[in-house]
């Protein structure tokens, strides 16, 4: 392994500056490189729903994205656009949560709880493979592997002594890696589902106008609160609030939540950087490995919630994964499954791994777990 990875990092060496020469020039110009990443993904996410394929929009802007910026080419897409298209998705989300959706999700709630704090522990096992694996301590792999945000994650484990970089590798490649993964794999197996929103009407274009305005205010002051994902879910307690109150009723114009789609997509795809992977070749490896083992692992405990408590595995896989809430949302809408319930798992779990990340850090060592696991793996 370390021959392969001595090679991978000579070869990206190499390759990058032979890129960087080509590129330097375009690059200075970062608005006219992004710009042409924005062209080639809508070229690419078109044809793909021309083609008919699930998650058009939101893959179809990816994988462009992705491979160009892997490729060297700086793709800067303004945070603006990326907050937007959360909100539509949000939006969107919101107007499925009516009164009897929330009644039933609060019956829900401890089983959310329990899962949130399963995902912890599945993360620490996965943690000391990583942390064998690329050669980092165990602190430092814990806050990478759990299931919380990019730079929540990052800014909490610098805080706690561990070290910043191998976090936000990981971190990007789970974010990324399980978008990729899950949504084909759940189509490929015809794992899709048959969820129909309470009205199927569209709203008018100013009632979409109303609802992305007061959930960016809502937003305004969840991000004052250092809230994880507050344009997501700021569009979805606004409009929530409106649905269930049945002053809103109908759903999102399917071009919002394409356009929606598209700019998450592009956002999480220009992540990628050449020099992400040049400077730490083996947590890049390694992360990816530990990021497939942590999605498959959630995918057997998304296997014993169907089984357990009625949930078809569509519903129970998109709620447990590992990935951002948005894009398991905005998964769970294009493939017409109980989007409140994916919602409500995977908000409540971002709440309390964000919230307590550090905690748990102090408990799980405090009572062996982390040094039982670090000596199984044999951790240095």
């Amino acid at each position: 392994m370390k021959h392969v990875i001595d090679r991978l990092r000579s070869r990206m060496t190499g390759d990058c500056g032979k890129r960087s020469d080509a590129l330097h020039g375009l690059n200075r110009v970062p608005v006219l490189t992004t710009a042409i990443g924005y062209t080639v993904s809508a070229i690419v996410a078109y044809s793909a729903y021309r083609a008919h394929l699930p998650l058009a929009w939101m893959l179809g802007s990816l994988f462009p994205a992705a491979i160009l910026s892997l490729l060297g080419l700086q793709l800067r897409p303004h945070r603006t656009f990326r907050r937007f298209g959360q909100a539509c998705v949000g939006a969107g989300i919101g107007l499925n949560m009516t009164a009897p959706v929330l009644a039933q999700l609060i019956v829900w709630l401890p089983v959310m709880v329990g899962t949130a704090l399963t995902s912890v522990l599945l993360s620490s096992v996965v943690a000391a493979g990583l942390a064998r694996g690329a050669k980092i301590d165990m602190k430092t792999a814990f806050f990478a592997s759990l299931p919380g945000g990019l730079s929540e994650m990052g800014n909490i484990g610098l805080k706690m002594g561990a070290r910043p970089e191998p976090i936000v590798i990981v971190q990007t490649l789970r974010v990324t890696l399980v978008v990729i993964v899950i949504p084909p794999a759940l189509v490929a197996f015809g794992l899709t589902g048959s969820f129909t929103p309470p009205a199927a009407e569209p709203v008018a274009a100013h009632l979409v106008i109303a609802l992305l305005i007061g959930g960016s205010f809502v937003a305004i002051v969840l991000n004052t609160l250092r809230l994880n994902n507050p344009w997501t879910i700021g569009a979805v307690i606004f409009a929530a609030t409106l649905a269930s109150a049945e002053m809103v009723t109908g759903r999102m114009p399917s071009e919002v939540l394409s356009c929606g789609q598209f700019l998450m997509g592009f956002a999480v795809g220009s992540h990628f950087r050449p020099e992400m992977l040049r400077k730490m070749p083996r947590v890049s490896i390694f992360g990816t490995f530990s990021v497939l083992a942590l999605t498959a692992l959630t995918a057997g405990l998304a296997l014993l919630l169907s089984s357990a408590f009625g949930l078809s595995f569509t519903v129970s896989a998109l709620a447990t994964a590992p990935g951002g809430m948005s894009e398991m949302s905005a998964t769970a809408q294009a493939l017409h499954v109980a989007v409140p319930f994916v919602v409500g798992f995977q908000v409540l779990r971002g709440v309390l791994v964000n919230g307590l990340a550090s905690h748990y850090y102090t408990l799980l060592s405090k009572i062996g777990f982390l040094g039982v696991l670090q000596k199984v793996a044999r951790v240095p």
